[in-house]
């Protein structure tokens, strides 16, 4: 089997505090994998070291087909991260943040094609307006319409499904049929075991840092 995420023994420390200890792990490649766990299991780190935010402390990571650090520049330009939160720029717009944003990735797409994506999550009416006064839920949004304006071989979902109403909550679940369909491999990491897993291959539980008993 191919895979998208291949850790071996993989952990991480902040100081004396163990966010990581000895994970295996692995994500095939097109599958939907749910990673569950309370608040501070180490979902989001983990999704920050796949991600190349973060540098693992020991262990080994291959993210398609790259190791981990070498291969970092060609990781970002196949992935994506949606974090909880929704990155933005504060003082752009809507339409300047995606502008930028695919422009950082390499891609320059047109301008009636980005306020598409702004409308195609709901956001039409904001796309001139500063992301400095958007909720979380909009600048969650965003990131969707972001995630979308590229090619990916593999995205990396933290909580999307926090912070965001029925309508939005249903954007997300079409996001991850349409990567899916697409060839990509998605990890969701949530503690909303319902969504995460609706369109799961696979369920991993992360408890205390480490891999728990398999909830798929």
């Amino acid at each position: 089997m191919s895979f998208a995420v291949a850790a071996e023994g993989v952990t991480r420390r902040f100081g004396r505090r163990w966010a990581l200890r000895g994970i295996d792990f692995a994500v095939p490649r097109g599958a939907v994998v749910a990673l569950l766990g309370a608040n501070g299991t180490g979902k989001t780190t983990l999704l920050r070291v796949i991600s190349t935010l973060l540098r693992p402390t020991a262990g080994r990571v291959e993210v398609l087909g790259h190791a981990l650090p070498a291969g970092g520049d060609a990781i970002r330009a196949r992935t994506a991260f949606m974090t909880a939160g929704g990155h933005a720029y504060e003082e752009l717009t809507g339409v300047e943040n995606l502008r930028f944003a695919t422009r950082m990735s390499g891609v320059d797409v047109p301008a009636d094609a980005l306020r598409e994506a702004l409308a195609a999550v709901d956001l039409a009416g904001a796309g001139d307006v500063p992301v400095r006064g958007w909720s979380t839920g909009m600048r969650k949004r965003l990131e969707l319409a972001r995630l979308r304006l590229r090619p990916l071989e593999l995205v990396l979902l933290d909580e999307p499904f926090v912070s965001l109403d029925e309508d939005g909550v249903a954007l997300v679940h079409d996001a991850v049929r349409a990567w899916r369909d697409a060839g990509a491999a998605v990890l969701i990491a949530s503690h909303r075991v319902d969504d995460a897993t609706r369109h799961a291959d696979e369920v991993v539980r992360l408890e205390g840092g480490r891999v728990g008993a398999d909830a798929g």
